[in-house]
């Protein structure tokens, strides 16, 4: 029995959260596909050969751990009712939001002359949070914690709104994918056209990707789900939306990961 709930515990540990499990490991598995050899070598003995699937779920992983409680306001930033963009100087809660850990962790992991342990957690929390500040629902409104709060039927089961963007629509899509989340990941990294690769790693300002994100959570409130909730008539609907914040966050990880964790250029010979 004790083996039995050694077990269980252990699976329990895997689950994530932000973007479901499933989101957040498809975001990593489409980084990883992108990294350079050099930046691979570095991403593998950082993690010690755990997965960037595994790794970008370990922010979420920690959640019941006390200690790492002070990680718990970096996975999102709030926006105050009626904005049109995030403005950092308003919304920036003295750095405590995704936006500026994105850079924060960023510079820790890039400064080699820090131990590996601290660069290490650098990169799962970098992992985690590319991932995050791409999902809408991370950048909303306090009121509602995010969507949290607005209680719909989702696909016949209550559920909420912060929950359908993080779990339920990816849910539904990889009930029509055999090979799970590994298949859904190899599938929309394949279908980048190279015109959208080249334009999503052009951008490189998380304030950018929070707004693009925020964009469409106002979109999100504006087209509420109807009587029905969300059906499949919704994710036909969203699904291309949910798609591209997935893919965009990968091919931005690995650009961002390509770009931290590169060779610094040998001085020149006089």
């Amino acid at each position: 029995m004790r083996h039995i709930a050694a077990i269980t515990l252990l699976l329990l540990a895997r689950t994530c959260f932000a973007w479901g499990g499933e989101g957040h490991r498809i975001v990593g598995a489409i980084a990883a596909a992108q990294l350079d050899k050099q930046t691979a070598k570095a991403v593998a003995e950082l993690l010690d050969d755990e997965t960037v699937a595994d790794a970008a779920c370990w922010a979420d992983e920690v959640r019941s751990d006390k200690q790492y409680d002070w990680i718990k306001p970096l996975h999102y930033i709030n926006v105050p009712r009626g904005a049109t963009s995030v403005d950092m100087q308003r919304d920036g809660a003295k750095g405590e939001q995704v936006v500026s850990s994105i850079a924060k962790y960023r510079d820790i992991l890039k400064d080699t002359s820090r131990p590996k342990a601290e660069r290490a957690q650098a990169l799962k929390l970098l992992l985690h949070f590319v991932g995050d500040v791409h999902q809408p629902m991370h950048v909303s409104f306090k009121e509602d914690l995010g969507g949290n709060k607005l209680t719909v039927t989702s696909f016949g089961k209550k559920s909420n709104m912060h929950k359908v963007w993080d779990t339920d629509l990816i849910q539904r899509r990889l009930r029509d994918t055999k090979g799970g989340w590994a298949t859904m990941s190899a599938d929309l990294r394949q279908a980048i056209t190279d015109d959208q690769r080249k334009a999503w790693a052009a951008s490189t300002n998380p304030v950018d990707w929070a707004n693009e994100s925020f964009a469409i959570t106002v979109q999100l409130y504006a087209k509420a789900p109807g009587n029905d909730g969300v059906n499949d008539d919704y994710y036909k609907q969203w699904s291309p939306t949910l798609n591209a914040r997935l893919q965009a966050a990968g091919v931005r990880l690995g650009a961002l990961l390509n770009d931290t964790l590169k060779a610094p250029a040998s001085p020149k010979k006089p």
